[in-house]
Parts: C-alpha cells; structure tokens; sequence
C-alpha cells in the first residue's frame, strides 16, 4: 500500500494523479465514493502514507470536512475545486501538506509528494525498528 486516492470521477485530474504516482512506484488504493472511503478507514491503517483527495466541487468538499476526523493522523494531499478564500478556508481544515487546484499544472506536485511519501516511509521505518527493538527488550 502507500496511498489512497479519492476521486469521484475518473478525469484529467485523476490521471495526471495517477501518472505521477506510477512514476515514484507508489501502490495506489482509489476510491470513487465517500461512503466507501469512509468504509475503508473501518479497517486496519496498515502503511498508508499519505491521502490524496481530488475535490471537484464544493459540495465534496463539506462531505468530505465531516469526515476529516477519521484521517486526522494522515498527510492530506489536496486539490481543490478552486483559489478562492472560502474554498482555501475550508481546504484548511484537513490540514495539507500540500494544495493544488483542479484547474492547476501541477507543478511541484509530484516532488512535494516523493517528498511526503519518503518522510513519511521513514517515520513508519523508524516507528517499526523501534518497536521490535522494545519488544527485545521486554522478553
């Protein structure tokens, strides 16, 4: 695993997305609904890395503010329906690690996310080691 990927409808948007995600060799788990991706998060975390939403309208986007709570812990990739305030407000409160715009090039997108991806590898690494090392210890 590594990445889960909202996106309601397959588009430019999602492709560039997924292009870039191929091209750092990420796993990549999609989800088309909210209902399912609020599902998921039913389950076991296992190494997900970062989430990505692909937003493509204000209605999404407040269906998707209730259920921030659930991915509190992650790094939030998002790309917004728009740059207004209001839209930037709202984007906010998921707390991203990085924005871009639906309407955007993507510049920088996929370096900030090879970024987010490898630190967040290290942590899980680290977190790990460190759990096996306690382990040794306590036996």
């Amino acid at each position: 695993m590594g990445v889960l990927l909202f996106s309601s409808t397959m588009g430019k948007a999602e492709y560039k997305v997924r292009r870039i995600l191929r091209q750092l060799g990420q796993d990549v788990e999609g989800f088309r609904s909210i209902k399912r991706l609020f599902m998921r998060f039913e389950q076991p975390r296992g190494d997900i890395r970062v989430i990505i939403l692909l937003i493509p309208d204000h209605h999404t986007l407040n269906e998707l503010i209730a259920m921030r709570d659930l991915i509190y812990d992650l790094p939030v990739v998002l790309s917004l329906p728009d740059s207004r305030r209001e839209t930037l407000l709202k984007g906010h409160k998921f707390y991203p690690r990085f924005i871009m715009f639906t309407d955007g090039d993507y510049a920088g997108f996929a370096e900030a996310l090879q970024n987010i991806i490898h630190r967040e590898g290290m942590l899980f690494h680290t977190t790990m080691v460190s759990g096996i090392s306690e382990g040794l210890w306590l036996g």
